[in-house]
């Protein structure tokens, strides 16, 4: 009689299963370390060149930041800024001329200390409209209402 053949059976072991859920955990600490960055940094972005402006109450805002206007600054020792650059006096509208090339449909904004003389300001206001500015505008702080 002839022998017959049986069948073993043959397990296979799969690997062990991974968690199909990925952890974000250290992607979460990564946007949230950016977002801290963020927000500590655009005050100063949008700000410019720090410098303590007279109040008004019927100051409006300047709608859109990113227009390309040419701001001049002037701080209360005297140092002028032409677009958060450092300029010297003598460099002044030099520096002003070619920052305010292809923008002359924008009008230049003065940023001055409360504490500047008139004429200090009204001295940057005739070298704006030397150069040629369409309009010259002042900036100040909105002034709180209670």
């Amino acid at each position: 009689m002839a022998k017959k053949k049986g069948f073993q059976c043959l397990t296979l072991q799969s690997a062990p299963r991974r968690n199909p859920i990925p952890d974000v955990t250290p992607l979460v600490n990564v946007a949230l370390v950016l977002l801290i960055v963020f927000m500590v940094v655009m005050p100063i972005i949008q700000e410019g060149i720090t410098v303590d402006t007279p109040e008004a109450e019927n100051a409006t805002e300047l709608v859109d930041q990113n227009e390309g206007h040419v701001v001049l600054s002037i701080r209360e020792d005297g140092s002028l800024f032409v677009d958060m650059q450092e300029v010297t006096r003598a460099q002044l509208r030099g520096r002003l001329a070619e920052a305010y090339q292809g923008k002359e449909e924008l009008p230049i904004i003065i940023k001055g200390a409360r504490n500047l003389p008139y004429s200090e300001i009204l001295n940057l206001v005739e070298i704006c409209q030397h150069l040629g500015a369409s309009s010259v505008e002042l900036m100040a702080k909105k002034k709180e209402t209670e």
